[in-house]
């Protein structure tokens, strides 16, 4: 997702403090500050009209007295349990069910807060985004008010990088 904004030529807020590794050879597009948002948020002032990645147990943090239109990415709950595996590297089979347990409920408590504060969002897939770009890039296209042709942003999405595909 990062990509494409990237791609449209958004200003990404990031530190690159962590680098792109094995895990995600693209970068992360994090910023540190981000991780300490539960104790201050005061670092959100400084991003009016930038783009940031808030992982989804964080953005019930953020300061409401500013405005947001917030790209939800979703992913498949084993999918995310798997590529937590392979980057801490151990098998968490046993504790698989907690964490698919916890995610969900993390995704359900941000997704209420964006409706309780009518903060506008849009959910995005992740591999209704692979599986058919046209359609999930237009709805980007039209909620983001990105100017990069359609074409373009196709260029940007790499079915390489989706090394953690849910095994059915």
């Amino acid at each position: 997702m990062m990509q494409l904004f990237k791609a449209t030529n958004a200003d990404i807020a990031t530190d690159a403090i962590r680098e792109e590794d094995e895990n995600n050879p693209k970068g992360y597009y994090e910023l540190e500050a981000v991780k300490g948002i539960v104790k201050n948020n005061s670092f959100l002032n400084e991003l009016n009209g930038k783009t940031i990645k808030i992982v989804a147990p964080l953005v019930t943090f953020i300061d409401l007295s500013l405005e947001y239109r917030v790209v939800f990415m979703l992913r498949d709950l084993d999918e995310v349990v798997q590529s937590q595996e392979k980057m801490v590297g151990k098998d968490q089979q046993d504790q698989k069910e907690k964490f698919k347990t916890m995610y969900a409920l993390h995704i359900e408590k941000s997704r209420q807060f964006l409706l309780a504060h009518h903060i506008p969002f849009i959910e995005m897939p992740h591999r209704e985004l692979l599986q058919n770009p046209d359609a999930s890039l237009q709805r980007l296209i039209d909620f983001c008010a990105w100017e990069t042709p359609i074409e373009e942003l196709k260029s940007v999405i790499d079915d390489t990088l989706y090394r953690n595909r849910k095994v059915s």
